[in-house]
């Protein structure tokens, strides 16, 4: 009798041994998942592509038939992966320009131009996005004689 009882101990232990094996098999799996996941909160862009609009200047006024030119410095802490250039009747809303740029960079110097035409009141926004999907605007008014 004595010789049944360590057989059975001994399968229990066996049996005990290959759950915490099981256990720490799998805890060691999701620490090293959570490791290397790239979606860790601290990790996160959360900044804003950064605008500033040098040219036109807001309430500029233009002449029928002028070029007006579009300048503007872009940056971002990563990677911009979107510039959308959206020229529009301001009075309307209706938009008549629609430029899209993918600079693929962290810094990037806008230009572009149009002709004006009179008796319409334009707004120039800039739309920068990045590879986090962080999205920023700026826009200035102008108006042609």
């Amino acid at each position: 009798m004595f010789k049944s009882s360590i057989f059975i101990n001994r399968f229990a232990f066996i049996i005990d041994l290959k759950r915490i094996q099981k256990i720490l098999s799998l805890f060691i799996v999701s620490v090293a998942l959570a490791a290397c996941s790239k979606n860790r909160s601290s990790d996160k862009d959360r900044e804003l592509p950064g605008i500033i609009i040098t040219n036109p200047i807001n309430n500029e006024v233009f002449s029928n038939g002028q070029t007006v030119t579009i300048t503007a410095n872009l940056s971002d802490n990563k990677i911009i992966s979107e510039v959308h250039v959206h020229i529009s009747n301001n009075t309307t809303n209706q938009l008549l320009i629609d430029i899209h740029r993918s600079p693929a960079s962290s810094n990037y110097a806008l230009s572009e131009s149009f002709v004006a035409q009179s008796g319409i009141q334009y707004k120039v926004q800039i739309i920068a996005k990045d590879n986090s999907a962080n999205e920023n605007r700026a826009s200035v008014i102008i108006t042609v004689n």
